[in-house]
């Protein structure tokens, strides 16, 4: 029996031709057009909140890149979770879960008091997200049909965010200030 040996990285440079590839098989050339997809143009995910799924040879088998957002007027950034990507030959095995696992220990770390995603409450009810922890959260021309879930990182955190989601600038000008 072949031994799968699997291991959780930041995302780095050199694994970009993977992520892409990945992130385009997984929801299309018609991506861009999601409300979702508009909310996060124009700023890059955090750095330090985006990972990779690879295997021992370092083939990117997952992906998971979580943005810094702005709701309503508190001035506290919180973190959008997604695009969330495995490699179709590697689905089912918990790669994902393992990624969401790892956003979670790791937002926590740093301090977030909340995660967003949008998704599917049957399966990231899983790990605790619900739509009545962001039922105060709005996301712009947001499909119908598509929930906002919340996760509290700190008890009655969803209390305080309340307003339209908007990308926080904040991680591109830490970026740009670093260029000089």
């Amino acid at each position: 029996m072949t031994e799968h040996v699997y291991h959780i990285a930041i995302e780095e440079q050199r694994h970009q031709g993977g992520v892409r590839t990945l992130l385009e098989k997984a929801f299309g050339p018609g991506r861009m057009m999601r409300a979702i997809y508009r909310l996060r143009e124009g700023t890059p995910p955090d750095p330090a909140l985006c990972f990779v799924m690879l295997n021992k040879h370092d083939l990117v088998l997952g992906v998971v890149r979580n943005y810094r957002v702005c709701v309503g007027d508190n001035p506290r950034a919180a973190l959008l979770l997604g695009p969330i990507a495995v490699a179709q030959s590697h689905e089912k095995l918990g790669l994902a879960a393992r990624l969401i696992r790892h956003t979670i220990e790791t937002a926590t770390a740093q301090g977030f008091d909340m995660i967003y995603l949008v998704g599917d409450p049957n399966y990231y009810g899983e790990f605790g997200f619900t739509a009545t922890r962001a039922a105060q959260v709005k996301i712009n021309d947001l499909e119908e049909g598509k929930l906002v879930l919340g996760l509290e990182l700190t008890p009655g955190a969803a209390t305080d965010y309340a307003g339209i989601m908007r990308n926080d600038e904040s991680v591109l000008l830490n970026q740009l200030q670093g260029w000089r």
